[in-house]
């Protein structure tokens, strides 16, 4: 009797799991190719350039402490933070602001540190040669999906030194 009860709901459940939008797929449709060419210019741009400048943050236009920064080390190393509120404040002002819990969870399922007690979430990264841009913009997009809330429809911008603007060679997700 209870498993008809069971399969009789899980039959009802089917088409309204069916119906729900993949939120995550949408914003990979969206934002993975602005990710994968910033992330391609700066990988190419950076045997010529300042290693201070190996970076992409992919942040909210309208909640610019909400982000993920990714800097590569070296050409076969990659760290990147998921913002955590440690640094909202200038450091002589008392903190203000910590992510919930469960964002902070859905960081740590990620594989970030979850300890934001003195900076933001932590992950490293080995870059395999080549690279795999698609991999590596899907995580940032991950996280900032799970951690943070983001959708297809925010709108992301991007803070790249040495990749400002996209050259649109990347081919979408469809």
């Amino acid at each position: 009797m209870w498993r008809r009860a069971l399969l009789t709901i899980l039959l009802l459940a089917a088409p309204a799991a069916a119906q729900q939008p993949d939120t995550f797929h949408d914003l990979l449709v969206q934002y993975r190719c602005p990710v994968v060419d910033r992330l391609q210019q700066i990988y190419a741009a950076a045997d010529s350039s300042d290693p201070q400048n190996w970076f992409l943050i992919v942040y909210f236009a309208a909640r610019s402490h909400d982000y993920v920064q990714c800097v590569f080390d070296t050409k076969t190393r990659m760290l990147c933070e998921a913002s955590s509120g440690f640094y909202d404040n200038v450091a002589t002002e008392s903190r203000t602001r910590w992510l919930p819990a469960e964002a902070t969870a859905a960081l740590g399922r990620l594989g970030f540190s979850t300890d934001d007690s003195d900076g933001n979430f932590r992950i490293w990264f080995d870059v395999p040669d080549p690279p795999d841009f698609n991999r590596l913009a899907d995580f940032i997009l991950r996280a900032l999906h799970d951690g943070y809330g983001a959708r297809a429809n925010d709108d992301l911008e991007f803070n790249a030194p040495l990749a400002p603007h996209p050259t649109s060679k990347c081919i979408p997700v469809s």
